[in-house]
């Protein structure tokens, strides 16, 4: 599977270590930035599963907090700096790994290992959904996709089951991995179960178009992600 990362680099430092960025076939670079307003518009449009970003005065610590601000599924974000002693004031801000520069390849190879061995375990991770007195542990790779219904939440399993959650989606969507996208106010989809998407028709279809779902206009940015990380 193809992982995308985007680079937030004001130093410009990064971009002479492309070299060894391109070696990892699995991962994609969508986009260079060196300013901090251009790349948070990037990442809220793009939706990159990486973020390199040679932190500094330009590209603050504070990236972390807009992107948990706006967005619900979080990047794993990888800070760099020539300074062992700031790697404490990034971990604190939530930076999930952190790499001296110049960037050596082997830090970089251990991180991407690090993301792969993060996302396979996501891949297998079980999510708890109490219904009517009961406890499902549900695979999230069997999961289709997941419908609002007031302060209750749908879940539609590639075996044909629906089980019901008494909690809202919003609550079931932030403990979700980055391969769910919601699409509509009232659906979350399964990235791995799409099958076709009409974008006249503003419909997405789902486990070889047993399903047909709207997305709405607000969602169309997670639409074009979709299509793209599927193409």
């Amino acid at each position: 599977m193809l992982n995308s990362y985007i680079i937030i680099d004001a130093t410009q430092t990064l971009e002479k270590s492309l070299n060894e960025f391109q070696q990892f076939d699995e991962f994609i670079c969508i986009g260079i930035f060196n300013d901090y307003a251009t790349a948070l518009n990037a990442l809220l449009e793009k939706r990159p599963q990486l973020v390199f970003f040679q932190f500094s005065k330009e590209i603050p610590l504070r990236l972390l907090l807009d992107l948990k601000q706006y967005v619900d599924t979080i990047p794993y974000v990888i800070a760099l700096n020539p300074k062992k002693k700031n790697a404490y004031n990034a971990i604190k801000y939530g930076v999930m790994d952190y790499i001296l520069s110049p960037l050596e390849p082997t830090e970089l190879r251990k991180t991407f290992l690090k993301y792969t061995k993060l996302s396979n375990k996501e891949k297998t991770e079980k999510l708890s959904i109490k219904s009517n007195g009961d406890y499902h542990f549900i695979s999230l790779e069997d999961i289709v996709y997941l419908k609002a219904d007031n302060n209750t939440t749908d879940f539609y399993l590639k075996n044909g089951k629906i089980i019901s959650g008494f909690k809202t989606m919003k609550f079931f969507e932030n403990q979700l991995p980055f391969y769910f996208f919601r699409i509509h106010n009232s659906y979350v989809v399964n990235i791995h179960f799409v099958s076709r998407i009409n974008v006249g028709k503003a419909n997405c279809y789902l486990l070889d178009n047993t399903y047909s779902l709207p997305f709405s206009r607000t969602y169309k940015n997670n639409i074009d992600t979709i299509i793209r990380r599927i193409g």
